[in-house]
Order: C-alpha cells, then sequence, then structure tokens
C-alpha cells in the first residue's frame, strides 16, 4: 500500500506540468523585466507622465494626475513580486488587468486618430514621430498572454512561492514507517496540518504583501506629486506660465495663441512659410495680440542634448529683454531672418548654448543678463511650467494655434498661414459686430441763453477682448 506525499492546495487550478515549472521561471522574470523597465523609465519625469495620460484624452484631470503619480510605483512593485516569484497568481492578474486596460487605451486613441506617443516607456505628452498602435496592440497581447501562463501555472522554479510551500513539506514514511498503522494516522494528521497551516500562510502572505503594495503606490504617488511641483514664482514681466510670452498692444481686439516647440520641424515649417511675418503685420496694425507658448517636451529629438527645453529657455531669456527681442530672436531660431534653417536636425545634437547666445546677439541681445539666464538655465521652471499648461488646456502636439479662444482647425489637420488668417478674419468680424453702442440719452431740451439746444450723442462702446475656456479634446499635429 503506498501512502501519497503531502498534497498542497497551491493557488492553482490544476496541478501544472512537469515542463511548467522552467517555463514559467522565463515568463516571469521577462514579465517582471518588462514592468521593471515600464516604471524606471516614467519615474525620473512624472510630469511628462501625467502630460502622455493626458494626451489620451480619456480621463479627467484628477485620475490623469492618478495614473500618471502613481502608476510607476505600481508597476515597480508589480515587477518586484515578480521577479521573486511572490504572490505570483496575484501579481499575474493584476499585469494582466494592467495591460487590458492600456490596450483600450490605445485602441480608442488609433480609433479617434490621435497620433501620440504610448508613453508606456516613458517619454509621451507630444506628437509621436511616427505611430505604430499595431505594434502597440501586438507587445500589450503578447504580455498579456505571458500573464495568463502565470495565473494557470504560477508555481516557477526559484520562486519564494515554492519556499513557501516547501517549508510545509512533510517528509514521507518509510516503507518500514508504513507497516503500522499507527504511523500513516500521525502521517495523515500532519499532512492534514500542515495543507492548513499553508493555507493560511499563504493567505496572510498575500493580503500582508497586496497591502504593502498599495501602500507604496500611494506613497509612490505622493511623492511623484511632490517632484512634480512647479516653483509657483515662475512668471516674469513679459511672460507667464498661463500666457506665455505677450506680443503686441494688450488693447487689441483678438487674442493668437500659438503653442511651438523650437525643436518642433512643424512648426519650422509653418514659420518659414509665413506665419510669424502674417502675425507681425497683424499686430503691427493692432488687429491682434499673440501670446507664444514656447514648449519643450521634445528634448528625445536632440540626442541627449535637450535642445527643446534649453532653447525655449533661452526664449524666455530673450522676453525679459522685451517683447520685440523675444520676436526677433524667435524669428531666428526658425531662420525666418537669414533664409536659413537654423533648427537641429531630428536626431542630431541640438545646438549648444554657445550658439543660443550668437543668435541672442543676431536680435539685438548683448546683455550679460541674457548670457547667464541661457548657461544658468535660469528660466527652466517657468518652461516647465508652460508646458504643464498647455497640457491641461489639449495641446498635445506642436504647432496649435488658438484665436479667441477656438483652436484653428479640427483634430488631425495641420496648421496652415491661411487657416490662420481665416480664423482671425472670423474673430475680427465677430468682435466688431458684438461691439454693442453705448445707450442714447433723450436729448432734452432746455433754454440756453443763445436758444442753442443741447443734447448728448452716443459713442460706441469699445470692445474687450475676451478669452473663451479653453477645449477639453486634445489634438495633435504632425
Amino acid at each position: 500500500m503506498r501512502f501519497p506525499a503531502l498534497t498542497t492546495r497551491l493557488p492553482i487550478r490544476r496541478e501544472p506540468p512537469s515542463w511548467a515549472g522552467l517555463a514559467g521561471l522565463v515568463v516571469r522574470v521577462l514579465l517582471g523585466a518588462v514592468w521593471a523597465w515600464a516604471a524606471l523609465s516614467k519615474i525620473g519625469d512624472p510630469r511628462r507622465f501625467v502630460q502622455a495620460v493626458r494626451a489620451y484624452d480619456a480621463t479627467p484631470e484628477w485620475l490623469s494626475k492618478a495614473i500618471g503619480y502613481g502608476l510607476p510605483a505600481l508597476e515597480l512593485v508589480l515587477a518586484v513580486l515578480l521577479l521573486l516569484g511572490l504572490i505570483t497568481r496575484y501579481a499575474a492578474a493584476v499585469s494582466a488587468a494592467l495591460l487590458v486596460v492600456f490596450g483600450v487605451g490605445i485602441l480608442q486613441a488609433a480609433v479617434r486618430g490621435l497620433e501620440i506617443q504610448c508613453g508606456c516607456f516613458g517619454g509621451g505628452g507630444g506628437p509621436a514621430a511616427s505611430t505604430s498602435y499595431t505594434l502597440d496592440i501586438l507587445r500589450d497581447l503578447g504580455l498579456l498572454v505571458l500573464s495568463a501562463f502565470l495565473i494557470l501555472w504560477p508555481l516557477t522554479r526559484f520562486s519564494v512561492d515554492r519556499a513557501i510551500i516547501a517549508s510545509e513539506l512533510v517528509p514521507e514514511l518509510t516503507p518500514k514507517q508504513r507497516k503500522s498503522e499507527k504511523n500513516v494516522r500521525r502521517y495523515r494528521a500532519a499532512v492534514a496540518a500542515a495543507e492548513t497551516e499553508l493555507r493560511y500562510k499563504q493567505r496572510y502572505i498575500a493580503a500582508g504583501t497586496l497591502v504593502v503594495l498599495l501602500l507604496v503606490t500611494f506613497i509612490g504617488a505622493g511623492v511623484q506629486s511632490g517632484r512634480a511641483k512647479i516653483d509657483s514664482d515662475t512668471d516674469t514681466t513679459n511672460a507667464s506660465a498661463a500666457t506665455g510670452v505677450r506680443v503686441g498692444n494688450q488693447q487689441a481686439p483678438v487674442l493668437v495663441d500659438v503653442y511651438e516647440d523650437f525643436q518642433c520641424p512643424i512648426c519650422n515649417e509653418l514659420e518659414q512659410s509665413g506665419l510669424g511675418t502674417d502675425l507681425a503685420a497683424k499686430i503691427k496694425a493692432t488687429n491682434i495680440k499673440v501670446n507664444y507658448h514656447v514648449m519643450s517636451f521634445l528634448d528625445s529629438l536632440s540626442n541627449g542634448n535637450k535642445y527643446s527645453s534649453r532653447a525655449a529657455n533661452a526664449g524666455y531669456c530673450a522676453s525679459d529683454e522685451s517683447p520685440d527681442a523675444f520676436a526677433k530672436f524667435h524669428d531666428i531660431l526658425f531662420g525666418k531672418t537669414s533664409g536659413a534653417n537654423n533648427q537641429p536636425a531630428e536626431g542630431s545634437k541640438g545646438k549648444p548654448d554657445s550658439q543660443l547666445i550668437s543668435w541672442g546677439k543676431d536680435a539685438g541681445i548683448t546683455s550679460a543678463a541674457f548670457s547667464t539666464c541661457v548657461t544658468s538655465n535660469q528660466h527652466k521652471d517657468l518652461v516647465a511650467a508652460v508646458t504643464e499648461a498647455a497640457s491641461k488646456r489639449g495641446v498635445n502636439g506642436t504647432p496649435t494655434v488658438f484665436v479667441a479662444g477656438k483652436r484653428v482647425g479640427s483634430e488631425g489637420d495641420t496648421v496652415t498661414v491661411a487657416k490662420v488668417d481665416a480664423a482671425i478674419s472670423a474673430a475680427l468680424a465677430s468682435a466688431k459686430s458684438t461691439a454693442a453702442p453705448s445707450p442714447t440719452a433723450t436729448p432734452s431740451s432746455s433754454a440756453s441763453p443763445s436758444g442753442a439746444t443741447s443734447g448728448s450723442t452716443s459713442k460706441p462702446a469699445s470692445s474687450s477682448p475676451t478669452r473663451s475656456a479653453s477645449p477639453s479634446a486634445s489634438t495633435t499635429k504632425k
């Protein structure tokens, strides 16, 4: 008669095949490494990942921040659990749930025609050089299959789960011991007690680990939120986080908001096609005023040189001199004054600070304060604040232009000078039609010594520009 060894009640649905232990080890390490990579690539720049979440335009602001700040910590804990092989089934279930959510997010972005960076492994919050939603979805499906494997067969080699089970194993009886009915009864009782103890141990460990996971996620979200805070005192005389650089007579009837990145090639094409020259003429005629929001989310295109953020900082340094100085400096960086293309090519090393200072001199800025401002990255917080404010407004790509609070072009459209001109003309016509005259006083005839009749004449009320609420829908330009 043969008595079975301890039959542990593992958290699995069926006894795994012989090959599942080794295969599970490979799957567990691979999946854990992917989650670790995803977490570490996001933790370094919490604001950028929040902007990536906003770019999907699928969650309210509070939830976008909760995801942006908390998800990297959750992913990191998930990676640790998988790499250790601790509560593997539950970790795999959380992994599968996250992958389903990610897949739905990517799918809705593809259906809606949003051309954005995935943000799955850092970056995001801006336009993608080339969208590959199909590859993103296929990658998520592959990882989902790996997660499903661990849900079915969570007991793998070299795992904490296996060590926990091993701690409760009851040695088999020897052939001699099996001849004694008393030994058999003791053995069976020991097996039953071990199974009960194992169940309690697994439950307590699972509950405790899940509590730790939630605590680390919440604490991580708080830490990331603190790291993402921007100095509230970022505004300067001629620029602010909300308005960017204000150029033109502030009493002009129509406000034009231009969102650009000095590293953005499409912005360069728009400027080369004459946008700035066109706007300058209208500013001079006091028909419009322009707010230039210089953003920075394209540092990845400058080969580690961070040209996008450094050039934006230099632009705000130029605005310290005057709005006109900024306008000249802005035109030079886009190569409009010389006809040359001063913008560094995508993927190449960005221009150094010395070149930015030299371009400042070309714009007539010769003060030592400008050079110091550029080299010390003095307005880096203002650059971050402008980029964050733009993200909250739904600006996830450049160039983006608003005229009188309305976005020029629909989602996915390319901004052109003609479209901007048409929007300005419509806004000017609307401003004139809504400029209501002052109430006319009823003339009163009173006898004057000369016999003249005095009366009041009506004057049209001046129209003050208004700014409409920003749209909630995000549009990304390529």
